[in-house]
């Protein structure tokens, strides 16, 4: 375990580095692409992060090819059949953690596609799955999934907001990998909000039945219909609510929104994804107050500051698609 012992660290370190030389961890990679230790490493750095980038990902493997093809000169003809062999895995460590967990599914599988679905801000989008499984993602999201499910389980990555009606199939659970948090779906209806900018991961289940799996500590909650559990990102605990699954369902299908004791920052974030804006926020503690809130006849962005502000103790000044609150003194 030589290899292990002496770079993981280090090379933990370079990886999680947003201004590492990339060229680093490609030359380490390449010299090291032969030692079986090298995929205890890729596994723990896919498992130990929750930054990922889908986007980047075929840009990542592309750029990575290309540096096989230079290192041809420095090494022998059967190395780099190797090297290339392996390069799906090793384009997981261009700082794209999610692409390479797809490249190195792909790598067992090469006959599934990985498909991308994104939407930008205000937009939604309707996904059908190999299974007959129907998404509907939210805005500003991005969704990574197979072109058939091949294997014990039917997995996919998000990135943002998705509403998901799973086909049952007792013999293969159906997971959605969300940062740090696997949802594990027994065939079910339920709103996933995982977006990176938020503090918390928020699941509501309308019905079925659902397991929220903690990556890190190997903690686990079962859910059960009406049940709304989010997880705190910065203290990794589970908080479970409860709301009306019919009502709750609704409202999602008429395009309004349901808070249920959730902080104002991420309600603003949302807010930000659907209408369109930029919503600045100058003091924490207006960012850490809680609402209980619904909006079901289509209200604008400024209607519903406007409702969360009935105590009147925030100014709101908006200039175009740029909202600045402030706490009055």
């Amino acid at each position: 375990m030589k290899l292990y012992e002496d770079n993981m660290e280090s090379f933990k370190k370079l990886y999680n580095d947003a201004a590492a030389d990339v060229s680093l961890i490609e030359r380490f990679l390449l010299e090291n692409h032969a030692n079986p230790e090298l995929d205890t490493m890729m596994l723990e750095l896919l498992e130990s992060t929750e930054y990922f980038d889908p986007v980047s990902s075929s840009q990542a493997y592309s750029r990575f090819k290309t540096r096989v093809k230079e290192h041809e000169k420095s090494v022998r003809k059967q190395k780099i059949c190797k090297a290339l062999r392996y390069s799906e895995r090793i384009a997981a460590f261009l700082l794209l953690p999610l692409a390479a967990l797809m490249f190195y599914i792909g790598a067992q599988k090469s006959d599934v596609e990985w498909i991308e679905a994104n939407t930008s801000a205000g937009q939604k989008l309707e996904v059908v799955l190999p299974d007959g499984s129907e998404m509907t993602l939210g805005p500003a999201s991005k969704l990574i999934y197979p072109s058939a499910f091949i294997g014990e389980e039917r997995k996919v990555f998000l990135m943002g907001a998705v509403y998901a009606d799973i086909e049952t199939d007792a013999k293969r659970p159906f997971v959605v990998s969300a940062g740090n948090l696997d949802v594990i779906v027994h065939g079910t209806e339920f709103q996933l909000n995982s977006y990176d900018s938020d503090t918390e991961v928020e699941v509501a289940l309308v019905e079925g039945s659902v397991q929220l799996y903690n990556k890190s500590d190997h903690r686990d909650v079962v859910m059960r219909p009406g049940d709304i559990v989010c997880y705190d990102k910065a203290t990794g605990n589970f908080i479970r609510k409860n709301f009306a699954a019919g009502y709750y369902k609704d409202i999602l299908d008429g395009g309004g929104f349901q808070f249920v004791n959730q902080r104002f920052g991420d309600i603003a974030a949302c807010l930000e994804r659907h209408f369109g804006v930029t919503i600045h926020i100058d003091d924490t503690t207006i960012a850490d107050e809680r609402y209980f809130a619904s909006f079901i006849n289509d209200e604008s962005v400024d209607d519903i500051l406007n409702v969360l502000n009935a105590q009147d103790f925030m100014s709101i000044i908006r200039k175009g698609k740029i909202i600045y609150i402030t706490r009055k003194d």
